[in-house]
């Protein structure tokens, strides 16, 4: 059970601290607030239009993808139109070269023929190295030959081998009648002296007995080798024998007969399709070293600057950064290096300052604890040497005591610290009102103020600031600016706490009328007030006020102008937990039932 007069001070406390005045926030703060929503909504906006900007350039760019689509679809373009050109020129060029090949035939030897020099027609170049030319005489005798073989021609097959004639075409066809036998046609184009088309035909029974025929001959019926030789230039594909009558010197007529093995059209053939695959090979192929010029200009680019930059990066430079403007893909990927550069060199940064910040909580523990230490161990020697009267003793322990106290003090802030900053370490929040929170707090340590001397004064508001919040850290937090201002200030001193709602934010106020603070980095671990505090404590207490602040999501900072012509203002801004959140509600409730609990507790 409490004591009457602990229950009367903590209701005169809780009277104190209910008793506010309601109405809106003064002009100062409502205007800092909404000008600190407009710039932050502001710049916000802008960051966005930037990233639409930026991401509307890429893509006015395009991406590699679409590159690549682009660059094939133009350069397969190239190739099917050069492909058509190459077969077009090369087509009508072997076609033309083709027509001159055995442009010149044996009518324009008849000179030497007649004169029997025989040996200075070119046999070769008019008939091929597979053709030959043979001179025979009216009984079928061979006179001259460029074969090897000699042989005797009868008189049918004289016959049978059909007379020269320029761009003759033979065609043989086979058919059936009624009677179910066996038929030949044999059909004779070509084109006479004045130019003329003519066309000649012979029609054979299934024994090659001639039935009607006006192509020349001598004979009603051919054996097989005749009927070969009729047929020569039907059935052998490319290959023509023929044969000229001319009258020699000497009077005696003879017969030139040839074999014309040019084959022209395989030799057309041939040409076009060996110069035809070996222009579509060239043309791919420049085609190709072009493609592959043109993507490696938009690949290699990049990669070389990317190269560059790592090669930087390695070399420890944080700064460097890879400015390309291109595909979106290779973009991205710069942007993506840059990014990672900014975050290593944010995160070395750091390294580098905790590392510092680590040397110098070394150095600050230390000292801290060098000196209670040095002044123990002094007056401990004195005492165990004799060299203190009795009625020093008892004031040197009692110096003792207090740096002992000391010591413990500071080893027990710099384990909190440490605690906070311990990766592993997480707030236990729940929706809390913070309001009430501090109302409580105050009320517990309100004969600390009676009894040492200092006055309260609160402005809380009534209504609820439900945050989500670690109860027993943020009870830390107000333990430490609590405890500060006992500690710093002196006898008389008034602390004034309050608590309102500013826009999206629970703002928590310490202020005091003491002497004030006037260094910067007050909140940064082992620093204390130098011009108008003394310099006893740690400086731990703040730090471990700002770290647990900050894992809140909120700030703590000290205000460069205090309000009301006090002297020392630190401010706590945490964020409100947002209307219609079911973890508020729930909140809400429970601190709503604690408040009541601890209402009725005070009343009793």
């Amino acid at each position: 059970m409490v004591s009457d007069t602990k229950l009367k001070n903590n209701k005169t406390a809780q009277n104190d601290v209910y008793d506010i005045e309601k109405g809106s926030l003064s002009a100062e703060s409502e205007d800092c607030t909404q000008n600190c929503e407009q710039s932050r909504h502001a710049e916000k906006q802008s960051q966005k239009e930037a990233r639409r900007a930026k991401k509307q350039a890429k893509w006015e760019r395009g991406s590699f993808i679409a590159l690549l689509v682009r660059s094939f679809v133009s350069f397969s373009l190239i190739i099917i139109l050069g492909v058509v050109t190459i077969f077009s020129v090369v087509s009508w060029a072997v076609n033309d070269a083709a027509r001159h090949i055995g442009e010149k035939t044996i009518l324009e030897y008849v000179d030497e023929l007649v004169q029997g020099k025989y040996s200075a027609v070119p046999s070769s170049r008019l008939f091929g190295k597979k053709g030959w030319l043979d001179i025979v005489d009216t009984k079928g005798n061979v006179v001259y030959s460029t074969r090897t073989e000699v042989t005797k021609y009868s008189a049918g097959e004289l016959d049978a081998i059909q007379k020269f004639e320029k761009n003759t075409t033979l065609t043989v066809h086979e058919f059936k009648m009624v009677d179910d036998k066996s038929y030949c046609l044999i059909t004779r184009t070509f084109v006479d002296d004045s130019g003329a088309k003519q066309e000649q035909f012979m029609l054979l029974d299934y024994n090659h007995n001639v039935i009607e025929h006006t192509i020349p001959t001598n004979k009603d019926k051919y054996n097989d080798l005749e009927f070969v030789l009729l047929t020569y230039d039907a059935t052998h594909d490319g290959k023509t024998l023929n044969k000229i009558t001319f009258t020699a010197q000497d009077g005696n007529s003879y017969y030139a007969v040839f074999l014309d093995a040019n084959e022209r059209g395989m030799v057309a053939t041939y040409m076009f399709v060996i110069i035809v695959v070996l222009a579509i090979v060239a043309l791919f192929a420049f085609v190709m070293f072009l493609y592959v010029k043109y993507l490696s200009k938009h690949v290699q680019k990049p990669l070389a600057a990317m190269t560059d930059a790592m090669s930087a990066f390695a070399g420890n430079d944080y700064h460097t950064h890879v400015d390309y403007k291109g595909s979106v893909e290779f973009e991205q990927l710069c942007d993506a290096f840059n990014e990672m550069v900014d975050l290593l060199g944010a995160s070395e940064k750091q390294r580098v300052a905790l590392e510092q910040d680590k040397q110098r909580m070394l150095a600050g523990l230390s000292h801290d604890l060098k000196t209670p230490i040095t002044i123990i161990q002094g007056f401990a020697k004195a005492i165990n040497d004799g060299l203190v009267s009795d009625e020093d003793k008892q004031k040197y322990l009692q110096i003792i005591l207090t740096k002992s106290a000391q010591m413990s003090e500071l080893i027990n802030q710099f384990y909190e610290y440490n605690k906070l900053e311990h990766p592993d370490f997480a707030l236990d929040k729940k929706p809390r009102d913070v309001a009430e929170m501090a109302r409580t707090f105050l009320a517990g340590i309100y004969d600390e103020f009676d009894l040492g001397g200092y006055n309260l004064d609160t402005d809380i508001t009534e209504e609820p600031l439900v945050c989500d919040v670690d109860e027993q850290n943020l009870r830390r937090v107000f333990e430490n600016l609590t405890g500060n201002f006992f500690k710093y200030t002196p006898k008389g001193t008034t602390l004034f706490v309050e608590a309102q709602r500013e826009g999206d934010f629970a703002v928590v106020r310490f202020m005091d009328d003491g002497p004030g603070i006037k260094d910067d980095d007050i909140f940064e671990a082992f620093v204390v007030g130098e011009k108008s505090r003394n310099k006893q404590g740690s400086g731990l207490g703040l730090a471990v006020c700002k770290r647990i602040v900050d894992m809140h999501g909120g700030e703590i900072f000290l205000a460069k102008t205090p309000k009301d012509n006090f002297n020392t203002e630190f401010v706590i801004r945490l964020p409100l937990v947002k209307q219609g959140d079911k973890k508020e509600q729930t909140g809400d409730k429970s601190v709503k039932t604690k408040v009541k609990s601890d209402i009725a507790t005070d009343e009793k």
